[in-house]
């Protein structure tokens, strides 16, 4: 890990240093920027890098806001309402339409629009952090979820390649699911979160775009009643029932049996690799990945991007920050120290891909790929997922029909979050 030189504020001390700091414009050559595990190993080192790179090659300066991620949002919302927030922040797709709603955020379109800067990025890319039709952030990392498993099981099952279709990942699924003489499941066929947890409401939403559909439409209207909803719950519902999934485990639970090979497939994040390496070195070469097995997009998009404070000091030098967090040079680096992936445009080397083959399909599918929160939701994200697991979990576990489930969420959903 590089030695950060610049000082580390934390957020009470920083409305401090913001008014003597932009008082007068005295020091308009220093910005400050509002970052989550900035001395961490992995990411935080990229963080440093990146702020070695902005001093160098435009002799400004950094003052780091360090700040836990669990008190992230709450310091940044008590600072922008004080006008003391940082010049630059960390921002997600989760809550980009609050913070501009708020006035905290900075529209970007103009520095956008000049040459060269928009084709930066990979296509689709700007649209996660843009709002009404304005770009307010530069997308940093991002996640999908792509198909895992174990070829040792499927060569031994009698496949040659992965499912890409619905239908082919049921019947795999199956296939794969081992029980002993007493019927008992000794190795599960695939992986599918179904507790009262957010990861449920995501399975529903992947298996949703499988069939085509979306739970809400382009204006926010709720279509958990619609035809591919009720198909991907009774999809889900089948694997449920056949007891080819694990049945009550959490996500964190489910992962676990599929890197020490109780399980023989999942949909994931490429996370997952480290974590099966670590666990299960042995067999670690019998894990690949592949593309999510439908044709439409998987669900994903930006977990951090960097937003600029609208009532920054100095904007231009702001958006230097963003400039150099998008250049070739820190984009290129970047999976080395961070398990998502990046949205530059040739981003992963070669090298880099040569070294973890299995980033591949995570690279092909981020552009494209859905917004796990409704459009124009998302500052009730925290109120629609619940609604949306319990429907999901009244269908698996208590044998409600899923179109009743679904029917009823529907209802609290237009009840609780339409306009």
């Amino acid at each position: 890990m590089i030695k950060a030189s610049k000082k580390i504020l934390s957020a009470a001390a920083l409305a401090v240093a913001t008014s003597l700091s932009t008082a007068g414009g005295a020091f308009a050559d220093k910005i400050s920027f509002m970052v989550i595990g900035y001395n961490e190993p992995g990411l935080g080192e990229w963080w440093q890098k990146l702020v070695a790179e902005y001093e160098k090659t435009t002799g400004n300066t950094v003052e780091i806001v360090n700040t836990p991620a669990a008190e992230y949002y709450s310091q940044l919302t008590l600072l922008a309402a004080t006008d003391s927030a940082p010049d630059v922040i960390v921002i997600n797709a989760n809550n980009v339409s609050e913070l501009t709603a708020n006035g905290t955020l900075l529209p970007i379109d103009d520095f956008v629009a000049r040459p060269g800067n928009k084709d930066k990025l990979v296509e689709g890319a700007w649209d996660n952090l843009a709002v009404d039709g304005k770009f307010y952030g530069v997308p940093i990392t991002g996640r999908t979820l792509e198909l895992i498993y174990n070829s040792c099981y499927l060569k031994e099952a009698g496949f040659q390649n992965p499912p890409t279709t619905p239908e082919e990942f049921m019947s795999m699924a199956k296939a794969l699911t081992v029980r002993d003489a007493s019927n008992n499941v000794t190795r599960y066929g695939a992986n599918m979160v179904n507790a009262n947890e957010d990861p449920t409401y995501e399975m529903l939403l992947m298996w949703t775009l499988a069939f085509g559909g979306t739970l809400t439409d382009d204006e926010g209207k709720f279509l958990m009643t619609s035809e591919p909803v009720v198909k991907a719950l009774t999809y889900m519902k089948t694997l449920y029932d056949e007891g080819v999934v694990p049945r009550g485990l959490t996500e964190t639970e489910q992962r676990s049996l599929f890197a020490t090979g109780a399980t023989a497939m999942t949909i994931d994040g490429q996370w997952q690799f480290p974590f099966i390496e670590k666990n299960n070195a042995a067999n670690y070469d019998c894990y690949k990945s592949a593309r999510h097995p439908w044709s439409g997009p998987a669900t994903g998009g930006t977990n951090q991007g960097l937003g600029i404070n609208a009532k920054a000091a100095n904007p231009e030098a702001a958006w230097a920050f963003l400039e150099t967090a998008m250049s070739p040079a820190m984009q290129q680096i970047f999976s080395d120290y961070s398990p998502y992936i990046p949205y530059g445009v040739g981003a992963l080397t070669p090298a880099q891909l040569e070294a973890r083959p299995y980033l591949t399909p995570w690279a092909e599918s981020l552009p494209t790929a859905s917004p796990i929160v409704p459009r124009g939701h998302e500052d009730e994200f925290n109120t629609i997922w619940p609604i949306v697991a319990e429907a999901v979990i009244a269908s698996l576990h208590d044998g409600k029909a899923p179109a009743e489930a679904l029917a009823e969420a529907q209802a609290q959903l237009e009840e609780c979050c339409s306009e």
